[in-house]
């Protein structure tokens, strides 16, 4: 967070100056949502963005990519709102912030309306934090989650890069390429991209952490597009481990209410592990099945070793991401189930029940 100096600073940081502010006692501030700039605030939100109110003056630049201010853009250009109760995840300068919140647009000065007065009502945990507590690694748990924000943050500047190279090269947008084969991988890596920029999105609207899953946006889904997506990227992953990789789709399949993202994520955590621990030689195999009147199937086989506790491991995991993977099934309303024996490889099913499915 720096100072700028586009704004003029005067009268903005008495709480009677601000939007709105009333009497408030406890944390009120102005945000100018389209700018990325904290306009001022009463002494309570000075210290709540750790700042001596004696001292701190406005405007303050804020890092355009904290969660908080992708919510309050949306809520700046809805005019026609009067308030609204809402959970606001910043960065501090003495770390994460999270606070339960009361949000209106606010009219700022020169005439632009896109602004968001915020009003704190309390403070909420970060989510998946037990407390202030130091974890066993000396870290708290805030901090791990604010570490998890500002690593998406990093990731995102590649992976934007990476999306727009890709696009070039499939479009061909300077020349032909010499092999088709290069244009084909160039879209795989196009879409990969894509779907690992909307799992950082989610990352940096606060909507991840190490144990909460992400919020839903159901649609109903074409399974066997889901499929073939995510074995664009399985596949050179399994020549590369020297395995055969193979799908059978069902004809005739229905299409399922489900949240697109995360039936990707649920379908390459099972890819990545059957790859992961299988020998060379052996063989991954996903295959969708459909059963009138009967629930739609997604299973993810593999003849690797096997698993010696599946029951344990499917609630408890082995580092093999099997508890999220059912986490997200459970959301999705789906069932996960495992079966696996040393030596006789695994099979992991994910199942969606009549109610869940859309017939085409």
């Amino acid at each position: 967070m720096r100072a700028v100096s586009h704004r003029p600073t005067s009268g903005l940081q008495a709480e009677e100056r601000l939007p709105c502010a009333g009497a408030a006692a406890g944390p009120v501030f102005l945000v100018d949502a389209d700018a990325g700039a904290l306009l001022g605030a009463n002494p309570a939100g000075w210290t709540a963005w750790g700042l001596d109110p004696a001292t701190a003056a406005a405007p303050l630049a804020l890092d355009r990519a904290m969660p908080a201010l992708h919510q309050l853009r949306e809520i700046a250009a809805t005019q026609t709102l009067s308030s609204r109760r809402e959970t606001l995840t910043f960065w501090t300068p003495r770390g994460l912030l999270r606070l339960d919140c009361r949000v209106e647009p606010a009219k700022l000065p020169g005439g632009n309306a896109h602004g968001v007065r915020v009003q704190a009502l309390e403070a909420v945990p970060a989510a998946g934090a037990r407390g202030p507590a130091a974890k066993p690694n000396g870290r708290g748990a805030d901090l791990d989650v604010a570490l998890d924000a500002w690593l998406a943050h990093e990731l995102r500047t590649p992976l934007s890069a990476v999306i727009a190279y890709a696009e070039i090269l499939s479009k061909e947008h300077f020349g032909p390429l010499a092999n088709p084969r290069y244009r084909s991988y160039a879209g795989d890596i196009y879409d990969s991209a894509r779907h690992a920029l909307r799992v950082v999105d989610s990352m940096l609207r606060g909507d991840r952490t190490r144990s909460a899953l992400p919020s839903m946006a159901f649609a109903d889904v074409d399974p066997a597009d889901i499929v073939e997506s995510c074995l664009i990227v399985a596949r050179p992953l399994a020549e590369r481990a020297g395995l055969a990789l193979s799908v059978e789709l069902a004809p005739g399949l229905p299409r399922i209410v489900a949240d697109e993202l995360s039936l990707r994520q649920m379908l390459l955590n099972l890819l990545a592990n059957a790859i992961k621990f299988a020998r060379v030689g052996d063989r991954v195999s996903v295959a969708v099945g459909y059963d009138v009147d009967g629930p739609l199937t997604i299973c993810v086989a593999d003849t690797g070793p096997g698993i010696a506790d599946a029951p344990k491991a499917e609630t408890t995991g082995l580092g093999l991401g099997l508890p999220l993977t059912r986490a997200l099934a459970a959301a999705n309303g789906a069932t996960l189930a495992i079966e696996s024996a040393p030596g006789r490889g695994t099979r992991v099913t994910i199942a969606f029940a009549k109610n869940r499915l859309v017939p085409v």
